[in-house]
């Protein structure tokens, strides 16, 4: 038991005395203290202060553990979200693979048709531009060669004998360069192919073409008459003649 009594002494001063009393009767004895009223205010003020001091850092402690808490909520929050997104990225990713590899296939379908087309196309240029090769015969049906009579003027020539109403027909695709002659020392047709040949028609007969006509391996340029069966028959190649039976055997 904590007691405490005061006494006064003749200048008003005012002492307490703290008994501590037992609570058992075991005979002990008990103990007396005693100090000044300061004392006793500043020891309850410590007492105070302690308490006090206490109360804050406990609440400064729960401060921080609901602080910690929401950041542990907060960055569980945020890693749930950059799962997420993650997951939708990773999505994402395999859709652009396949989006990728049908863009691969189409891209090589199309190469593929491309690439035929070039080559359809190749070959029919190809094709156009063989029919500008003067390699035909240049008369619409049967006609017989004369062997011994292969040049004219120093250059190469093909004589052939046609039967009258045979068509002397131009053997590629290209335009009349020039019609020349006359009805006595004969007419000369000559075709442009466009692409460093020219050929040489000579006979009697009339023309059929001007100059600046376009032709085909089918265009008639004289028909042959009676009187008039011999075709003489040139090939130019880069201004120079050359024997127009060695072009046809080659292409034909």
């Amino acid at each position: 038991m904590l007691q405490c009594s005061g006494e006064t002494g003749e200048r008003r001063k005012v002492r307490y005395s703290v008994q501590i009393v037992s609570d058992g009767n075991d005979g002990r004895a008990d103990r007396h203290f005693s100090a000044s009223l300061r004392i006793c205010v500043v020891f309850l003020a410590a007492v105070a202060l302690l308490m006090i001091a206490a109360m804050a850092y406990c609440f400064i402690l729960a401060g921080e553990l609901n602080r910690s808490y929401d950041h542990a909520a907060l960055f569980e929050t945020r890693a749930g979200e950059l799962a997420a997104q993650n997951e939708e990225l990773l999505a994402q990713k395999e859709e652009l693979l396949r989006e990728n590899e049908e863009l691969q296939e189409k891209v090589e379908i199309l190469s593929d048709t491309i690439n035929g087309k070039i080559q359809q196309e190749k070959e029919r240029e190809a094709r156009i531009a063989q029919t500008y090769i003067p390699t035909g015969f240049p008369l619409r049906g049967t006609a017989s060669y004369k062997e011994d009579e292969t040049a004219l003027e120093g250059n190469p020539v093909a004589v052939f004998y046609a039967s009258q109403g045979t068509s002397v027909v131009a053997t590629a695709n290209g335009t009349v360069s020039s019609v020349t002659g006359d009805g006595e020392a004969g007419y000369i047709v000559m075709i442009d192919h466009g692409n460093g040949y020219f050929s040489v028609y000579r006979n009697g007969a009339v023309p059929k073409v001007k100059e600046g006509d376009s032709v085909t391996n089918a265009t008639e340029l004289f028909n042959i008459e009676t009187g008039k069966e011999e075709l003489r028959y040139q090939i130019i190649e880069n201004e120079k003649y050359i024997d127009p039976l060695g072009l046809m055997e080659t292409y034909g």
